[in-house]
């Protein structure tokens, strides 16, 4: 006799927790970034300004500056859209909430293995007598 096999609802409940927590991720590595392309376009200017470069070379360094504006925009964007979900997750209620999710992923999870090893004990019943 088959069992019909239990849906897993505590891997949806986990593959949120993963996504909030790479949010997290994402935001502080735009972040980062975002600074780290800020100091990268002074090290451009002062090249332009500073080195002594002929007509090529300088167009090679605006190619360079152009191309990190646009890469400090993409991690910018990012940045902004992931504000407002991060702003509440530093919150009181948001840890408060993931708090009480992963309480809630701990504890479907232990029905879930209970469920997988399910037996029953009978308790009037004799296995071994003879079914009248």
């Amino acid at each position: 006799m088959s069992q019909k096999k239990q849906p897993h609802f505590s891997e949806g409940i986990s593959d949120f927790c993963t996504m909030i927590d790479n949010m997290m991720k994402d935001y502080q590595w735009n972040f980062d970034e975002i600074s780290r392309l800020d100091s990268l376009t002074q090290d451009y200017l002062h090249m332009l300004e500073l080195g002594g470069l002929d007509y090529s070379q300088r167009a090679k360094v605006a190619t360079k500056i152009m191309k990190c504006r646009q890469e400090r925009r993409e991690s910018k964007d990012t940045v902004e859209l992931l504000e407002p979900v991060i702003q509440f997750l530093d919150s009181d209620r948001g840890k408060n909430m993931m708090n009480l999710i992963r309480e809630v992923l701990g504890q479907t999870r232990k029905v879930e293995k209970r469920m997988e090893h399910r037996v029953y004990r009978y308790r009037v019943y004799n296995p071994g007598g003879k079914i009248e």
